[in-house]
């Protein structure tokens, strides 16, 4: 049974990559705001509860997935979009949430890790490429939508 794609109309790589950074801005925002109570809870906690959350692994994933669905999204609505913008639309969301993460550290007194950001970008833009070639390999499969029937 094949899914049901609806078509979508075709946008320019430039609109679907802002398209694509809201779309994993809105699993990554939210999740990753999640992601810092979680772990400032677990670091003002006693000696004992400051062992690994494997609730910390689970937030991860969930941002790599939104970072994942905004490559995705970058590549359905543009499919002549190269990998770079869904790379850049992932990375760019990345970008933003860390952004108000540094914001936030630097008015707290928290320390900032540098060197960690770039890495960190570098594999949510991996994520956004590895959902802009799911979605390229959904519609070769599956088709863009349009009814071949009629």
């Amino acid at each position: 049974m094949q899914p049901d794609l609806n078509q979508l109309p075709e946008l320019e790589p430039v609109q679907a990559f802002w398209r694509g950074t809201v779309t994993a801005l809105v699993v990554v925002l939210p999740v990753g705001i999640l992601n810092q109570l979680l772990v400032d809870s677990a670091d003002s906690g006693s000696a004992d509860d400051k062992g690994f959350s494997p609730w910390v692994v689970l937030l991860w994933a969930l941002i790599m997935l939104g970072g994942a669905a905004g490559g995705w999204a970058v590549r359905r609505l543009s499919p002549r979009a190269h990998l770079a913008w869904a790379a850049g639309a992932a990375a760019t969301a990345y970008g933003i949430v860390q952004a108000i993460g540094v914001i936030r550290r630097l008015f707290s007194g928290d320390p900032i890790s540098w060197i960690a950001y770039p890495f960190l970008a570098l594999l949510m833009a991996t994520c956004g490429v590895l959902g802009a070639m799911y979605a390229g390999r959904m519609t070769r499969r599956y088709g863009d939508g349009t009814d071949e029937r009629t």
